[in-house]
This record gives C-alpha cells, sequence and structure tokens, in this order.
C-alpha cells in the first residue's frame, strides 16, 4: 500500500504542475480562472499533509457555507437553461449589468431574477439510448478512487418550439443554435452516506479548486475558446462538487452551415455523378442524409472498447461520405488521419481516413477531451436530424429511408429528469420534477429566484435558505426579507406567514415599493405621517374593480399592504389583510368542504368541524365564512363569525361607534322610527354596488350602537335573524296573512297572489256592477257576449258578481283591518272551487231577488236535481262584519249615491272606507261546502284559476269584442296569450293551416327530466312530426304571436303510476331563473334568431344521438352489469386459475384478454370524451339566444307544495321590488320574509316543489304590489 500510495502522489504532482502551467499561459482570458491555489482559502505551501492523499472521509471545503453566490439545484438547472439567452441578450438592461458578457452561472440572483420572467428557457436534450453511444460517464477518481466518484453527462441546450416556429425549410435547420453542455459531479461517497441534512442541498461557488479535485477535473480548460460559461459548485454538507460547462455549437463555420443547404447537397451530388456514372442524378441525397452519415463517422470510434478490435477505418473513395460531405474535412476539422497505401496488384493508391483512437479515454484526459467533442458532434447531429425529419410531410417517401428510420430510431428526451439522477437527489424530487404540472411559473418570480427557492419547497427548506442568504449577504438582507414574505403570500403558507411576523426586519426598498404599489412617490410625501385609514382607503380603492386585478396584482397589493401595516405598527390593517375575503366564492366553500346549495345551518356546522380537525386552518375558516356571509348577505352567519373570531368586534363592534356616527352612516336622523331605519339598512345591505367588504361589518355595527341606544326589540330582532319579525311591526308595514277556514288547499295562495297585482286588486275593490248593467250593455252593444268561447247565462252572471263581491270584501278588509290576519267567508271558498255551471241559490225576501244595489229581479227559476243547486227564496241580504264598520244599509238611491262617492275614493287610493257591501248570501251547507272543497282538492290550481278568472270575466264588462265575439277585459289583457298552430304538410308545404288560440298559462312537463326551464319549454314549443289522414306526414310547429303581461308557468309534477294503479307525484328539480327571455318561443321573421333556433335544433339532435350513446354505453344487462362490467368480468375469469388449468392454449387466452383490454380502454376513452363532448355542447346551447332579450319576464310569484300526490300542504313565496325585492312567505295567517335561498332552492330530494311560477313582463314590474295597507 505505500508504494501504491506513492505512485498516487506522484501521479497527483505531475497532473498538477502540468495544469499549473497550462493555468499561468491562460491566466487572464476569462477574468477569472481556477488560479494555482489547490486547498480552499489557502496555498500549497501552507497544507500539512504532503504526502498524503485524499482519504475522502474529510470535508475539502470547510468553510464553503460562506461562500456567495448560494444556489440550489433547481436553480442552477434554470441558471444552466437560461444563460445562453443572457449570453447573447441585446436587452440594453441586461447588456448594462454586463451579463452579456459573462452569463448567469456564477453570478448572484440578484443580479438577474428582474429578467428572468421575461425570458422563455431552453430546453435540456439528452440521449436515452445509451447502447447507441454513451452520453453518461462515471470516473474513478484519481485522489481518492476508493471512495470518491466522479459523473459526467452531456447534453444539449436549445429550444425546439422556439426552433420550429422559425424553420420553413430545410435550410433553416443548420440556423438553429445547438449549445453543449457537460457537468461534471464529483460524489464523496464516504462523505455521502454519513450525511444527515435532509432537504433541499445548498450548493456555494468555488473559485479555486482544491488540489484533489483539480486533478480529478484535469480535463477542464477555462480558456478553451469553445467555452462559453462556466461554474463550479460545492454543497455545504458533503462538499459534493458540480462542475458546469456550455459549449458553443458544433460545426459552427460558415462553409460547415452551407454544406448542409439543399443546393450544396445537390451541387456535391451531381459533381460525384460527373465521376461517377453509376450514380442516378435523380436521387439526390437528403439533408437527413447528410446528417446520418456523418453521426456514424462520429459514432464509430466512439464504440471501440479495446485495443484488440479493429479501427474502422473510411474509404476515401466511399459514394456516402464524397456525396455527403467534403471528405477533406475528416482531418481538417475533425481529427481524422489520412492513411494510403499502394495495391501491389494494380499499383494504385488507396487513402483511407482513420479516425482518433479512444479506447484508452479513462486513463487518458487528453483522449477524453477528443472522445467528448466527438459526443457532442453525435448530439448535435442527432437533434439536427431529428428536427429534418419532422420537416417532412407524413407521406413523403424519404419516411422509408434507412437515414430516416435511423435517426428515428435514436431515442431523445427532453427532460430534467437526468439533471437530477446526475445530482443523486431523493426518489421524491425525482418523481416530482418528472411531472409536467409541477413547474410552476412561480419559479420564473424575481423574488423565488431570489431565494433560490422552487415553487414546491418546504416552508422548512425556503426559511433556511433565507437565513444562509442573510446570514451570508447581510446589505441586502432586506431584499432577501421581501422575497420571503411575498413567497409566504403567494404560497398562502401559514407557518412561513408566521414566521415573517416574528422578523423585525422592512427593507428600504421593500418599503418604497409598498409605497408605489398604493401609487404613492415616497419621495415625495413623509412616509411617518400615513395612518392607517388612508392606507386602507388606498388598498379598497385599488382593488375595488375585480375584473381588472390580475391575480399576481391583488398578491402585490396584499404584501404591500401586509408590509405597511407592520410599518405603521396598525393591527387593524393587518387584521384586514389576513381575513380579507377570498376572490372566488368557490374557493370558500372548497375550505369548508361543502357544497353552494347548502344552507346556513349546514355551513355554521362545516365551520366548527372543519377548524375542530384542523386548528390550523382556523384563519381560512374564518375567511371562508366571512366570504359565504357576505354573498349571502347573511346576518346570521356574520353574527356566528363575530362569535367564532371576536377579532372582528374589537375592530367592528358597536362601540367604535356613538349615536350620531351610527345615524350618520346610515344617514337617518333621531326623528326615524324602526321600520325607517331598516328599510334604509337593507337598501344599503343588500345594494349590489356594495364592493368594500368590511362596509358589512361596519352597517352591522352601525345598526346594533342605534338598536342599544333606543333599546329596539325590532332592531334586535332583525339583527339576530337577518328578517323582520311581523309581529314587532305595526300592521300597516306587513301585508295581511289569511285564515284557513279548513281545507282550502291553494286557495289563500291564489288570494294572495291575485291581492298582489295592483290593476286586478284596484278593479275588485272599484267594483260596483248588477246583472241588469250586463243586460243593458248586450243590449245596447248588439254582440253576442262570449267567454271561453261560449255564451255566459244569466246565472252564471249574477253567481260571478256575487264572487267578485265576495272577494271584494276580502281585499277590503286586506287592505284596512288592523288585525294580522282575516278570514275569508264560506260564500269566498264555495264559489271559487264550485264549477261555474252549478247554480247558486242566494237568499232573497219575497217573490224578488234584493241584488242589495236597488235592482229588483224575478226570482222564478226551474229548480234541478244538482247537489249544488237549492231553490230560490226571497230574504234579506247579510252584509260581512269587519272591524271597522262595514255595514249593509244600502237600499237607497241615496246610499248608493254614497257608494259611488266612495268607490271613486278607492279608485284614487284604494281606500274603499265605507263602502257598503252588496253581497249576498248564497244557502250553502256543510255537506255542499265540504263538496266544494273536495272538488278543488281533486283539482289543480289551474282549474281554480280558470274558474276564479272565469267569474271575473263573467262579472266585468268587455273593453271590446275580438272577431269571435270573445270578450276582452282586464283578465285578458293581464293573464292571457295567443298562439299561433301551423300544420304544414312535408308533401306541399305551401298549403299551410294556421290557427291562434288563446292561452292562459304555460304547462311543462318534467315527467321529460328537462335540465332547467328553458329545456322544459323548449319541450313545450318543439316542432312534431306527425301523420294526418287529410295531409299524410306533417310538421306541427308552435310559436306565441301575442305575450301576455302576466306569464304563468304550470309545473305537471302529478303521474299516474301503471303499475301500482296510482298517482304518484314527482319531485324532481327544475331549476328557473328570477328573469327569463321568451325570444326563441315567438312567431318572427327575424333571419338571425330563425338561424339561430335552427343551429340549436341541430346541436340538440347531435346531442340526443351522444347522450344515447353514452346511455348504451352504461346501460346494463339482466345480470347488472355494464359492457365495460362484462370485459372486465371476462379478463377476470381468464386470468384466473380454473382457466389456466384447461387445456385451453395459453397463447389464445392471451389474446382475447389483451382485446377484452382494449376494449375496455376504448370504452373508457369513449365515455370520457362523450362526457366532454356533451358538457361543451349543453354549455354551449344554454347561450346560444343571450343576444335576444325583447322578451323578458321576471318572476314575482312560486306557488309550493309539500307532501304527495293525494296530501300534503300549499304556500306561495311573492317577491316585493318596493320592499328591497324580498321575498316574503305567505303561509295563510302566518307571513314571514325569508331568504332568496330558500325560494331557489333546487336541492335533490326536496318535497317542497314549485308548481306553479308566474313571471311579469319587464317594465310593467310595478304592477306588482303585495303590500297594500291602509288604516283610519
Amino acid at each position: 500500500m505505500p508504494n501504491e500510495d506513492n505512485e498516487l502522489q506522484k501521479a497527483i504532482e505531475n497532473h498538477h504542475n502540468q495544469l499549473l502551467n497550462q493555468d499561468k499561459e491562460n491566466a487572464d482570458r476569462n477574468g477569472s480562472v481556477i488560479e494555482d491555489l489547490p486547498l480552499y482559502g489557502t496555498s500549497i505551501n501552507q497544507q500539512s499533509i504532503p504526502g498524503d492523499v485524499d482519504d475522502g472521509k474529510h470535508l475539502l471545503y470547510p468553510d464553503i457555507a460562506t461562500n456567495l453566490p448560494l444556489k440550489t439545484s433547481d436553480r442552477l438547472l434554470d441558471d444552466i437553461l437560461c444563460d445562453t439567452i443572457f449570453l447573447y441578450s441585446t436587452d440594453p438592461k441586461v447588456m448594462q449589468k454586463g451579463l452579456q458578457s459573462r452569463g448567469i452561472l456564477k453570478e448572484s440572483m440578484l443580479s438577474y431574477s428582474t429578467f428572468r420572467s421575461s425570458i422563455r428557457p431552453n430546453c435540456l436534450g439528452s440521449l436515452t439510448d445509451q447502447v447507441v453511444f454513451q452520453t453518461k460517464s462515471e470516473y474513478d477518481s484519481i485522489s481518492c478512487p476508493k471512495y470518491n466518484k466522479i459523473h459526467v453527462f452531456q447534453a444539449v441546450i436549445f429550444n425546439p418550439s422556439l426552433g420550429e416556429q422559425q424553420i420553413s425549410t430545410f435550410d433553416d435547420i443548420v440556423k438553429i443554435p445547438i449549445y453543449h453542455l457537460k457537468v461534471s459531479v464529483k460524489v464523496r461517497q464516504e462523505l455521502e452516506r454519513l450525511k444527515k441534512h435532509v432537504g433541499v442541498t445548498q450548493f456555494h461557488s468555488l473559485d479555486h479548486l482544491h488540489e484533489y479535485d483539480r486533478v480529478d477535473l484535469s480535463t477542464f480548460d477555462s480558456s478553451d475558446p469553445n467555452l462559453l460559461d462556466y461554474g463550479i459548485y460545492v454543497s455545504d454538507d458533503t462538499n459534493k462538487l458540480i462542475l458546469i460547462e456550455i459549449f458553443k455549437p458544433e460545426f459552427n463555420s460558415p462553409e460547415e452551415h452551407e454544406s448542409f443547404t439543399a443546393d450544396a447537397i445537390k451541387k456535391r451530388y451531381n459533381a460525384m455523378c460527373v465521376k461517377n456514372e453509376s450514380l442516378d442524378k435523380s436521387e439526390t441525397p437528403s439533408q437527413v442524409d447528410c446528417f446520418y452519415t456523418l453521426f456514424k463517422i462520429f459514432k464509430g470510434p466512439l464504440t471501440r472498447k479495446s485495443k484488440a478490435e479493429p479501427t474502422k477505418t473510411i474509404d476515401s473513395g466511399n459514394l456516402a461520405l464524397n456525396t455527403h460531405l467534403n471528405p477533406e474535412w475528416l482531418t481538417s476539422k475533425y481529427g481524422f488521419q489520412a492513411s494510403s497505401e499502394i495495391d501491389e496488384e494494380t499499383n494504385e493508391i488507396f487513402t483511407e481516413y482513420v479516425p482518433p483512437d479512444m479506447v484508452d479515454y479513462v486513463n487518458d484526459l487528453e483522449t477524453r477531451k477528443i472522445r467528448e467533442s466527438f459526443v457532442r458532434k453525435c448530439l448535435q447531429l442527432i437533434f439536427w436530424g431529428q428536427l429534418s425529419t419532422s420537416l417532412l410531410a407524413p407521406n413523403s417517401p424519404l419516411k422509408n429511408t434507412k437515414s430516416v428510420k435511423g435517426m428515428s430510431s435514436l431515442q431523445t428526451s427532453f427532460s430534467t429528469l437526468p439533471w437530477f439522477h446526475l445530482l443523486g437527489e431523493s426518489r421524491a424530487r425525482i418523481l416530482l420534477n418528472s411531472n409536467e404540472q409541477t413547474h410552476s411559473p412561480l419559479d420564473a418570480e424575481p423574488h423565488f429566484i431570489n431565494l433560490s427557492v422552487s415553487h414546491y419547497y418546504t416552508d422548512r427548506d425556503i426559511i433556511r435558505n433565507y437565513e444562509s442568504l442573510s446570514s451570508l449577504d447581510p446589505e441586502n438582507i432586506g431584499l432577501y426579507f421581501d422575497a420571503l414574505t411575498y413567497i409566504a403570500n403567494r404560497k398562502g403558507a401559514y407557518q412561513l406567514i408566521a414566521y415573517c411576523g416574528k422578523q423585525d426586519i422592512i427593507g428600504q426598498e421593500a418599503l418604497e415599493n409598498a409605497l408605489l404599489m398604493f401609487k404613492i412617490n415616497p419621495k415625495e410625501c413623509n412616509i411617518s405621517e400615513l395612518n392607517e385609514a388612508t392606507l386602507l382607503s388606498i388598498y379598497k380603492f385599488e382593488t375595488s374593480n375585480k375584473s381588472q386585478v390580475t391575480s399576481n396584482h391583488l398578491t402585490n397589493l396584499k404584501n404591500a399592504l401586509r408590509l405597511l401595516a407592520k410599518y405603521t405598527k396598525s393591527d387593524k390593517l393587518k387584521f384586514y389583510v389576513d381575513h380579507e375575503p377570498y376572490r372566488a366564492l368557490s374557493q370558500a366553500y372548497d375550505t369548508l368542504s361543502i357544497d353552494e346549495s347548502v344552507d346556513e345551518d349546514i355551513i355554521k356546522t362545516a365551520y366548527s368541524v372543519k377548524i375542530n380537525d384542523s386548528p390550523g386552518l382556523k384563519l381560512d375558516c374564518d375567511r371562508a365564512l366571512y366570504t359565504i356571509a357576505i354573498s349571502k348577505r347573511s346576518l346570521d352567519l356574520f353574527n356566528f363569525l363575530t362569535e367564532e373570531c371576536p377579532q372582528f368586534s374589537n375592530y367592528y363592534g358597536p362601540e367604535k361607534l356613538d349615536y350620531q356616527e351610527a345615524l350618520k352612516l346610515l344617514q337617518v336622523n333621531e326623528n326615524a322610527s324602526d321600520e325607517t331605519i331598516l328599510k334604509i339598512f337593507k337598501q344599503k345591505w343588500f345594494d349590489e354596488n356594495v364592493y368594500e367588504p368590511d362596509q358589512f361589518l361596519i352597517l352591522r355595527a352601525a345598526l346594533t350602537k342605534i338598536s342599544i341606544e333606543r333599546n329596539s326589540t325590532l332592531i334586535t330582532n332583525f339583527l339576530l335573524t337577518g328578517t323582520i319579525d311581523p309581529n314587532s311591526l305595526p300592521p300597516e308595514n306587513w301585508p295581511t296573512g289569511i285564515n284557513n277556514i279548513g281545507n282550502t288547499c291553494y286557495l289563500n295562495s291564489l288570494l294572495q297572489y291575485y291581492f298582489s297585482i295592483a290593476p286586478l286588486r284596484r278593479y275588485v275593490l272599484e267594483y260596483q256592477k248588477t246583472v241588469e248593467n250586463f243586460n243593458d250593455h248586450l243590449s245596447n252593444s248588439g254582440h253576442i257576449r262570449r267567454i271561453g268561447g261560449r255564451e255566459i247565462s244569466r246565472g252564471e252572471v249574477e253567481r260571478s258578481i256575487q264572487f267578485i263581491y265576495q272577494l271584494r270584501n276580502l281585499f277590503y278588509a286586506m287592505v284596512h283591518t288592523r288585525e294580522r290576519c282575516v278570514t275569508p267567508s264560506k260564500e269566498l271558498a264555495y264559489l271559487a272551487f264550485a264549477p261555474s255551471n252549478v247554480e247558486v241559490e242566494f237568499e232573497v225576501e219575497g217573490n224578488k231577488v234584493v241584488d242589495q244595489t236597488g235592482v229588483l229581479s224575478d226570482s222564478k227559476k226551474e229548480t234541478t236535481d244538482d247537489a249544488f243547486t237549492t231553490k230560490i227564496k226571497d230574504t234579506s241580504l247579510i252584509d260581512l262584519e269587519m272591524e271597522d264598520g262595514l255595514n249593509g244599509d244600502v237600499g237607497t238611491d241615496a246610499n248608493r249615491k254614497k257608494n259611488e262617492s266612495n268607490d271613486a275614493e278607492v279608485s284614487e287610493n284604494e281606500d274603499t272606507t265605507g263602502l257598503t257591501s252588496p253581497t249576498r248570501v248564497a244557502k250553502i251547507s256543510s255537506d255542499q261546502l265540504e263538496n266544494a272543497l273536495e272538488m278543488g282538492r281533486q283539482q289543480d290550481v289551474t282549474e281554480c284559476i280558470g274558474n276564479v278568472l272565469f267569474q271575473i270575466e263573467s262579472g266585468s264588462e268587455p273593453i271590446r269584442y275580438d272577431e269571435d265575439n270573445e270578450q276582452y277585459d282586464l283578465v285578458k289583457q293581464l293573464f292571457y296569450g295567443t298562439t299561433k298552430q301551423s300544420i304544414v304538410p312535408l308533401s306541399a308545404t305551401n298549403k299551410v293551416r294556421t290557427k291562434v288560440e288563446r292561452f292562459l298559462s304555460l304547462l311543462i312537463n318534467i315527467g321529460d327530466h328537462p335540465k332547467d326551464i328553458y329545456d322544459a319549454f323548449d319541450s313545450y314549443f318543439k316542432d312534431e312530426y306527425l301523420t294526418m289522414e287529410e295531409y299524410g306526414d306533417v310538421i306541427r310547429t308552435v310559436a306565441v304571436t301575442t305575450f301576455p303581461t302576466i306569464l304563468q308557468v304550470q309545473i305537471q309534477r302529478v303521474y299516474y303510476d301503471r303499475e301500482r294503479l296510482m298517482p304518484f307525484k314527482s319531485i324532481e328539480p327544475l331549476p328557473f331563473k328570477e328573469v327569463i327571455y321568451m325570444d326563441r318561443y315567438a312567431d318572427t321573421e327575424n333571419p338571425l334568431l330563425l338561424a339561430k333556433k335552427k343551429e340549436t335544433e341541430e346541436m340538440k339532435q347531435k346531442l340526443k344521438v351522444m347522450k344515447n350513446r353514452q346511455r348504451e354505453l352504461l346501460s346494463r344487462d339482466d345480470s347488472g352489469l355494464t359492457r365495460k362490467d362484462a370485459f372486465l368480468e371476462s379478463i377476470k375469469l381468464l386470468e384466473s386459475d380454473t382457466i389456466k388449468k384447461t387445456p385451453l392454449k395459453i397463447e389464445a387466452a392471451n389474446d382475447v384478454i389483451k382485446t377484452l383490454r382494449n376494449n375496455v380502454q376504448n370504452i373508457d376513452n369513449e365515455l370520457m370524451k362523450l362526457y366532454n363532448d356533451i358538457n361543451s355542447l349543453e354549455e354551449k346551447i344554454s347561450h346560444q339566444f343571450d343576444d335576444f332579450k325583447e322578451y323578458g319576464y321576471s318572476l314575482f310569484s312560486v306557488f309550493i307544495h309539500r307532501g304527495e300526490a293525494s296530501y300534503g300542504h300549499y304556500w306561495i313565496y311573492i317577491k316585493d321590488r318596493n320592499r328591497n325585492g324580498i321575498w316574503r312567505k305567505y303561509n295563510d295567517e302566518t307571513i314571514s320574509e325569508v331568504q332568496e335561498e330558500e325560494v331557489f332552492n333546487f336541492n335533490e330530494g326536496n318535497t317542497a316543489t314549485p308548481y306553479f311560477l308566474v313571471y311579469v313582463k319587464q317594465g310593467q314590474e310595478g304592477d306588482i304590489e303585495p303590500l297594500k295597507r291602509i288604516l283610519k
């Protein structure tokens, strides 16, 4: 062993002296060379180990951790990929920094980080197949062969996508610069084995190699004219050494570029054709042929393994050699030797080109350098060749040539994996970097670069980098702290944010940048005079326009506010930015792991569960709850938020305001009533133009302060629930409820609905008609009065008049009563439900019927056996008793005049105080009433609506008569529209038969499973293909010719189960919108709309085909298996031991299994494509008519039924636009305010389902007035 050590020491000294002389000759070429200081920080003479060798167990650079720059492997890789871009940059700012001459490998991150984000880095191209020739090598260390190894990796650096953009012809390929990378890594295996550090390794720049490392890296020559840039880095833990060298492109001379152009290739080939007649002039070699021939020439000597193998020479007369390149360059440029011999028989001289002998490259360093240059040439030819191949047309015959196939067979890769393999990175990081999705734009951010941080680093690694850089470079600690703060906020990392909060550091540049973000010139203001109110105001203004504030800009603003909060020592600013709501509402719901459709109780529960399971996420949960509370405008959630996070009360509590400030915030004075204050509060609270999130907290604090000062029960209850308690309101501020007089089904909802329609309510309250009025009108008009297509009998008119009077009494009571609710008469209920053709007997006196308006009529009538018809008797009329003094003393003309006077007053303000009641009491027994109610239960709401409106029409004089003598009146004006039905024979499209019909409501079918209300309308109005005896095959179209003022939509939910022989109710949700547009269903000649309708129909047909195919693939057979399941079960069977034991040939089984697996994959692929295509097409269909908004309707009433087909409970929601658009729930005598989410609840399984929707035409929303109270 001593002899071996002495020989090794001599070898080290010889190599050292050789390199010393070489470096002294070229000491100043690159400005910074490896000097003759073999040990970091000391000279050779200072060494205390003469005669010793490297034992591989000690650090050669114990103080390397004090060196700058400090970089991680990710940073070094990015520097490598961007270095040549900086070297050849023409950016004046880059040139001013001198980076275009020095590169960035040895530069501090601070010098180039601001330029990096605008640079598109190159790619690392490497040869995957190491069988062809090796681009990866491993050598034993000369100084410590027992423990140390040197790993060398060669690759190319260029941008293939950039190349594709620049390449238009084959001649352009050689213009794409392909740079060469060589990385040498010296690993000290014994130190690596003992390594304790876990995390990202820090590498420090090295200027002076230790003698032992210089020996092992002897091929490195900093003066090499082909070397563009280099860098040497050493890890602080094991002294792993990385030498990075970037070389110029090979074949870089103009004549070499020219030789690969189409003209040069053709010229060279034609010249050879003259010399050799056997060549076909039409078969000019391709550029790929030239690249491939040259590649094989350089590859040959690389594959020779030993001296025993014969050297592969090249005949100078080789046709491929002479046609594909200039053969003289082999000797003049590429290091080949020409060897000539005389043929003894012919005396001819044969010349051969002999390549360099590279067999002993492991021991001979000069040979190793030659070998590495040949590897570079091969790599460049491979990537050139593959670029050239990519230009070939798909059907080009050249695709089948040997050269193209040869080039294509060489396996290359654009991946960073070889870099991390070379550095011996952990498997986790290798996998991480192999996933393209993990490469983040954040890595190019200046702050990430300044700390040498990648987006996936742990908080611990980021902090370690920050502490190391701050310690090594204290002058720039402010910049490093800025970087750390930015990263913490950009990643949203609580640990980093907390760490930053503990650092008492604010750099001047960071402070100035923060002020500039707030558009404050730091040179023109006194920073110490800035207050939190000013800063918060500026921040709110800068972030107010969400559509224009990018994510990066918002992050910068947040970082700036955090820094300024720290500088001004403002806890409120810090709290504001920490708890600021999420920009995206979906992020808040995702944080709490809930769906957006859940109610507030579930939101609170989810919040509590989340913070109990993950206390560290409380801040995120607070932000999520804050976000949702703002979105829902929910006082209940704000109350819960302040309970769970008392800091909100600390900064936005009522104690922060005095009474006058609170009144000023709500813009009310001391004399305003509680109701007025709540009205104004709600206007501000639900104002969609409120962009400042804390404005809700401020409004809540102001209202709370007022409530405390006034000791107001009404305001206190509102603050607790978010809704107004009707019991705390004066009667005039809330609608009147209607008592349930029995099982009157939906009648109370219907009555409230009609009451809310102001024109109809006014008409009913002003009503003063008699039968004689109609007789006189008919005799004077000369028209036959028809309603619903038929003439109206006197009995129907009389009954209808009495119905309207009963309705008038109810409406009057609802307007004027001081009670919370009123009770409808049994006569009203009976007349509403009993069919219009059922005669009703009223009480009379003597033989004359007294109609209570002073008109007597003959009472003699024929009676029938109908259960609802009784003999009419003469008796006095009894009016409805009411609290405000209605009486029936109206038998004289004087009284009639008085009534007319009062009616005029009603017309003006709906105050009917003093009106007499002309109602007559119908003789209705309890059995008759029960029968009528039973009929009501068996009817749907539209039948009752038809009955009610028919009676209102029958008791009303017409405005005019239509052509068919149909009466046109207020009911028609408000509720009726018309449709045109066209029958078009397919064989004779000019023979169109049309029919115009009136409609009261549109019936949409839930059984067709529409996805929303438009889908349901589409089914209603879709064209139908029919066969008629008269016309044969026809198409039936339906379109709206006249739209009503009030559009009523009935949802068909009750169906008949033919198996169970009973009706059932479908509770399938039907999403509907608050505003709908009916243009697409109008009878129109608009060519754009017609084209859209046709296009949409085609899209729907395509969608139908895709959905049918999807159902087919997902359908199950009798055994419950889908097609895919059946294939999988078959595979399982074929792979089972049972089958393997059968005589079935294994080859056949394997083929079947392979086919089945392919089928499974095909099904998965097809289903995925169908899913994406269906979603895309449905989304497109949903926006087809966005530009057509002439016929708009606004929702104002939703009828609800909870229960089954044969039983349940009814109520109605009515929107009050005059009261901030609130929704009220009318549940018989109880009327309460509800949140909009309750009305638009489309959750699966919800048994409270809408069955009747009512919209009002846009522009006439003022006709809807749910609240009308006049109290004396």
